[in-house]
């Protein structure tokens, strides 16, 4: 038996730096970035390749043999709102017509704009995402004063009057308030600790983020389907997000109402043609796979259910957050934590299990053992166990610790 499938894998995340915070990939097997094996050149997806018989059968038979489901952690630069879905019932000609014309108004607005360089085009995106974050805020509510103070602060880089600028924002503003009043607005604050299922064709956006979805129907041929789950949780004095997901990453990006454009020897649309965006035939084709149904925020909540952790445990408490089989067979979660403290050693022995399972440290550190081998695992240091582990494992700390438990129906 290969020394790997008797032993957890210790990883290395890695960090994608992003232009509205960052995202650590704990866990993934995709190209993009994948996660590294602890002390070796080798990645879990090349180690998975080699040796698909780590996940187990069920998880093979169920997502064949690539690596089902990973976790990232996410951190924004903007207050943790979200927009999950829709509150009301819309038609998905009128979402085409408002979502075309913020691509509209936003070409106008380059074309009133002369950014000559990319010191330029910062000093723009500062003042544009600053003027973005408060109207949106205020559910993109009219706010001449705010309209006209961007307009007034960009004198240098516009090419006609601050009056023009700011009746152009404004008719933007208005636009992205009709699209935001049929959105539910979720406070994630509020949602600590809890779990928010983010099923494929759910349009969803975090603030400072664009409007999106994930495909849901393979014929549509907009990439695999992806279905995920939110986490929001405080580690230390930050908020940060851990979205588990499936290992696809296809994603229709509808609108950016924060980051439109970017530099690239010019001014430019991030999506679609440089100059114009999106067409309106690229909206049409994707909104095929999206979910145009009501979305009732508390039924796509799911909250921590306590049980029992288990003979040989000590000092643990351990949650079932989702292991719905039947409506959700994507992937399971559970949430351990661990209340030690210096003067007493707590511990958890993990049951057998014939799937692999991701160890993700939310808070603390603890330390992992199989046979003889324990080595420290923490946010920066997550685990990989294989299925079958000859021996089993567990998890034991002296200082509390939370950690989640993420595998596929076992």
């Amino acid at each position: 038996m290969n020394r790997s499938s008797q032993s957890p894998l210790w990883l290395e995340p890695r960090l994608a730096p992003k232009a509205w915070g960052e995202e650590i990939w704990i866990n993934s097997a995709r190209p993009e970035f994948p996660a590294r094996i602890a002390g070796s050149r080798l990645s879990l997806e090349q180690i998975l390749r080699r040796q698909p018989q780590l996940l187990g059968d069920r998880p093979r038979t169920l997502f064949g043999d690539g690596l089902p489901v990973f976790a990232k952690f996410i951190r924004t630069d903007f207050p943790p709102l979200a927009h999950i879905g829709f509150r009301v019932r819309v038609r998905p000609e009128d979402f085409v017509s408002w979502t075309c014309l913020d691509i509209e108004l936003l070409g106008r607005l380059r074309q009133r704009l002369r950014v000559p360089d990319q010191r330029s085009f910062r000093a723009f995106a500062r003042a544009y995402e600053s003027w973005a974050e408060d109207r949106a805020l205020r559910r993109w509510r009219a706010d001449p004063d705010r309209d006209g103070k961007l307009a007034a602060s960009l004198r240098r880089l516009r090419t006609g009057s601050a009056a023009d600028l700011s009746s152009l924002l404004a008719r933007l503003g208005d636009n992205r308030a009709r699209i935001a009043d049929v959105l539910n607005e979720v406070d994630l604050r509020r949602q600590a600790g809890n779990l928010l299922l983010i099923k494929a064709g759910l349009l969803h956006a975090l603030f400072g983020l664009s409007h999106q979805f994930h495909p849901s129907d393979p014929a549509q041929n907009l990439g695999a389907p992806k279905s995920e789950a939110w986490l929001p949780f405080l580690q230390g004095r930050d908020f940060r997000l851990a979205e588990v997901q499936q290992s696809s990453d296809s994603t229709c990006s509808l609108a950016d109402f924060f980051t439109p454009f970017l530099w690239d020897k010019g001014l430019r649309f991030r999506k679609g043609s440089a100059c114009r965006g999106l067409c309106e035939s690229a909206v049409r084709r994707m909104i095929r796979s999206m979910d145009f149904r009501i979305t009732k925020i508390p039924d796509i909540l799911c909250k921590p259910q306590s049980m029992e952790p288990g003979p040989g445990s000590r000092g643990c408490r351990l949650y079932q957050i989702l292991d719905r089989p039947e409506s959700w067979p994507f992937f399971t979660i559970y949430r351990l934590d661990l209340l030690g403290t210096r003067s007493r050693a707590v511990s958890w022995a993990a049951p057998a299990r014939r799937t692999f399972q991701h160890i993700v440290v939310l808070k603390g550190s603890a330390r992992l053992a199989a046979g003889a081998r324990m080595r420290l695992i923490n946010a920066r240091r997550p685990a990989f166990v294989p299925a079958e582990l000859p021996g089993g494992f567990g998890i034991a700390a002296k200082e509390p610790a939370s950690l989640l438990l993420i595998s596929v129906p076992n």
